[in-house]
């Protein structure tokens, strides 16, 4: 990998001198960096972040330590994910822009006095988190999840009646699971359901590792009027173990400009409603 540009280096160093200086959020951009680029040395660190090298490779044992990165002499490296679930606490370092942008445009989708299920997931999250306050504070919205973080987010709008479907609580994932969340989905009725993935392909639909949780994503769209699908273009043609909902089930899919054409034109052959969304 050759070294940063000028051009680029200088509109880095301006966003992050906008950027609040705590060591969580710093550590939270080196990640996010190698996360975008796969390779960065710790010369490239020292100089986007304006820090001596020995504090680089402080965080990035740090961030190794968290399972958010790979060590290598003289560098950082992003890790793989195929074949496990990264945990939901290092999903949140992952394509962090990029949901952001998807975030913003499925929260557009909801209308005001809708009831909406914001399923668990960081890219679900950052939908939450892109909902704007006037609608959540006289939007007579109703919003149903199973995401104790997602609650948290929308606790403080006492205009939006919040109903958390309990259970076990599982921390990788930030989910409850159970029979208690089962229940409770063969007994409501919701006008949107906002969900992520592992991976999708044309020819298995919606995939994933997680199993365990099959039969409640299958549970949850079956109580749902419209299945709006949020996944970054990363989980474009990953083919997880198990899959869990076909696409003919979803009626919208919102993912990034980066999403191969081909995909997208075979979701549109579906019926699918595909909105790719710009992070520049």
């Amino acid at each position: 990998m050759g070294p940063l540009s000028s051009d680029t280096l200088e509109s880095l160093t301006s966003n992050l001198q906008s950027r609040p200086q705590s060591v969580e959020q710093r550590r939270l951009a080196i990640a996010t960096e190698v996360q975008r680029r796969g390779v960065v040395t710790v010369a490239q660190l020292a100089a986007l972040f304006g820090l001596s090298p020995v504090s680089v490779r402080r965080d990035l044992d740090y961030l190794e330590r968290q399972g958010l990165l790979r060590r290598a002499h003289g560098k950082a490296e992003a890790l793989p994910v195929s074949g496990h679930i990264p945990s939901f606490d290092v999903r949140l370092f992952q394509n962090v822009e990029v949901k952001r942008a998807i975030g913003r445009a499925a929260a557009s989708l909801i209308r005001p006095g809708d009831t909406v299920f914001l399923d668990a997931g960081t890219t679900v999250l950052a939908v939450a988190r892109a909902i704007p306050a006037q609608l959540l504070e006289t939007g007579n919205l109703t919003v149903v999840t199973r995401s104790l973080v997602i609650a948290s987010e929308l606790r403080r709008f006492r205009g939006t009646r919040l109903v958390l479907l309990g259970g076990m609580y599982v921390h990788d994932f930030d989910d409850f699971v159970g029979e208690q969340v089962e229940s409770s989905l063969r007994s409501i009725r919701v006008d949107s359901l906002f969900i992520g993935t592992d991976g999708v392909s044309l020819d298995r639909g919606l995939t994933t590792d997680n199993v365990l949780e099959v039969g409640l994503y299958r549970l949850m769209a079956t109580c749902a009027k419209k299945v709006i699908v949020t996944a970054d273009s990363s989980k474009i043609g990953r083919d997880q173990f198990q899959a869990f909902l076909p696409l003919d089930e979803v009626h919208v899919f919102v993912t990034d400009s980066a999403a191969p054409p081909d995909f997208i034109e075979g979701l549109r052959a579906r019926g699918v409603e595909v909105i790719a969304v710009s992070c520049a």
